[in-house]
């Protein structure tokens, strides 16, 4: 006996993970409605990605890999790209922008209801792919995601006459600072993809938004950000962070890290950053997100009821969150020793450019 194929899966958020499971589920027969709060697509969104699988991808896909604008590379490729590719994948009509998920009504129910504008719509499973603050995660679980104590500056900027990408590796203090980066396809030419990981205090940093892991309360550059580069990393490099404020972006990304056990509770689960949140030092943020929409849809292939899908996908899903988990833990122990004591960007600069130990750049690389 197999599950009735007639059956209809809300996914909430439309981001790389949701649309990952949502094409999963759409391939095995069932009713699939994603729902997105941003009015848009994010085909022009984000920045690159260090690493693609393709045969995950193929999996998602349904072995189908053609039709990109720009060929699926297995590293440095754009966000938006990948998302273009995965929302192609779908009928338009079965991804709803601009829609706001309030509330999840009879959560515990056979036939629990998303809230849109105070109207409920009953779904036999709802899936929370809806972010580091998502509005579905308190239907499956009570845990938040905790701030690793460092924070990665990311910087997009046209390729054309900069001099990048920037390379370089300060320890002050026993604290690891670091600015690296590589090139991508923009969707409108190439692109330094590049970032500054540093600690940072949490009284410092936005805690994360509704449906986004970061928020973007800082919309200014802080005077500190370029004295900062170039007391840490010298001159080229401070040049390339001047260059990258002044013609593209540059935005703080507070790494927030976070498992949860359990992501179903009822007919409601979880996926991607609603379940996991990382540091991207694990290269695996977005890959897991995909994961788990492969290991959605193979509990469902496999089970014969609702219930049991559910509870192989928790048991599968939770053991691998737990895992990136780990790894990111591990990463962050180089940024913020002690994540919760991490020292302020001010004061380093104000170390470094009161001692001799500024002009020493043998630590560099």
């Amino acid at each position: 006996m197999t599950i009735r194929r007639d059956i209809k899966i809300a996914v909430v958020g439309a981001s790389l993970g949701g649309l990952s499971a949502a094409n999963v589920l759409r391939q095995l027969g069932f009713d699939v409605q994603v729902y997105e709060l941003f009015a848009k697509g994010f085909e022009k969104r984000g920045g690159a990605l260090g690493s693609v699988d393709l045969g995950l991808l193929r999996r998602i896909m349904g072995g189908n890999l053609n039709g990109a604008d720009r060929a699926i590379k297995g590293h440095g490729h754009f966000y938006g790209d990948l998302w273009d590719y995965l929302y192609q994948g779908l009928p338009p009509e079965s991804v709803r922008f601009g829609t706001d998920v309030q509330t999840i009504t009879d959560a515990r129910s056979d036939r629990p209801a998303i809230v849109i504008d105070g109207k409920p719509t009953t779904f036999d499973v709802i899936i929370g792919a809806d972010g580091g603050k998502s509005t579905i995660r308190p239907f499956v679980t009570q845990q938040q995601p905790v701030y690793s104590g460092y924070t990665a500056w990311r910087g997009l900027v046209p390729m054309n006459g900069i001099d990048g990408p920037p390379s370089g590796v300060r320890i002050v203090n026993g604290i690891r600072y670091e600015t690296l980066g590589f090139p991508c396809a923009g969707p409108d030419g190439p692109l330094w993809n590049c970032g500054v990981y540093m600690a940072m205090p949490y009284a410092e940093v936005a805690a994360p938004t509704r449906n986004r892991q970061v928020g973007s309360a800082i919309r200014d550059i802080p005077d500190w950000f370029v004295p900062l580069a170039k007391a840490l990393f010298g001159e080229r490099n401070a040049q390339f962070w001047a260059d990258c404020v002044k013609h593209g972006k540059v935005t703080p990304h507070p790494i927030w890290e976070f498992a949860a056990d359990p992501v179903v509770a009822g007919r409601v689960a979880l996926l991607g950053d609603a379940a996991h949140l990382s540091s991207p030092r694990t290269g695996a943020g977005a890959y897991t997100a995909m994961l788990d929409a492969c290991a959605l849809g193979t509990a469902f292939n496999d089970a014969s009821s609702v219930p049991q899908a559910l509870a192989n996908y928790n048991q599968d899903a939770v053991s691998r969150a737990r895992a990136l988990y780990d790894r990111s833990r591990r990463a962050g122990l180089a940024f913020a020793p002690d994540r919760g004591h991490s020292v302020s960007p001010t004061d380093v600069l104000d170390h470094l450019t009161r001692s001799s130990d500024a002009l020493d750049w043998a630590a560099m690389c």
